[in-house]
């Protein structure tokens, strides 16, 4: 092997590094927008064709997230884990599972949700374009 591609080889491992911590960080970087109301983060994630398919299999819009429901849902807690990225060149899988309590329209909520999120980088910037989210259930020991 030529030290040109030994050093292509660690290059790419590198960027494959650094894209998976970037995707953990925006996925975090949504808890806190979440948490804090910062519409500015969400909308500069969420790709204008961006949608996620509910458990019941609705499906809600970029559009109808960033006005009816964001100016709906307050969070008194909200935390993601067991994280977990998948890269395909400029595109990503990200699983992982939320555990959140708050309120919406005023009504007190508590979830916990496994989710999928699918992003795109585009113009050297991850954004999400799908997202999927289903009840997570107990997990027994």
């Amino acid at each position: 092997m030529s030290i040109f591609a030994a050093a292509l080889i660690v290059a790419l491992a590198s960027q494959l590094t650094s894209d998976e911590q970037a995707l953990r960080d925006i996925e975090q970087g949504l808890v806190r927008a979440w948490m804090q109301h910062d519409r500015a983060f969400i909308e500069r994630v969420l790709a204008p064709e961006w949608s996620v398919t509910q458990a019941d299999g609705t499906q809600l819009t970029r559009e109808t997230v960033l006005s009816t429901f964001f100016d709906a849902v307050t969070f008194d807690s909200n935390a993601i884990d067991d994280v977990t990225v998948q890269l395909f060149g400029d595109t990503a899988i990200v699983r992982g599972r939320t555990i959140a309590s708050g309120k919406f329209s005023g009504t007190p909520f508590s979830a916990r949700i496994r989710f999928t999120d699918v992003f795109m980088k585009r113009n050297g910037r991850w954004q999400a374009i799908a997202s999927h989210a289903s009840p997570a259930t107990v997990e027994r020991k």
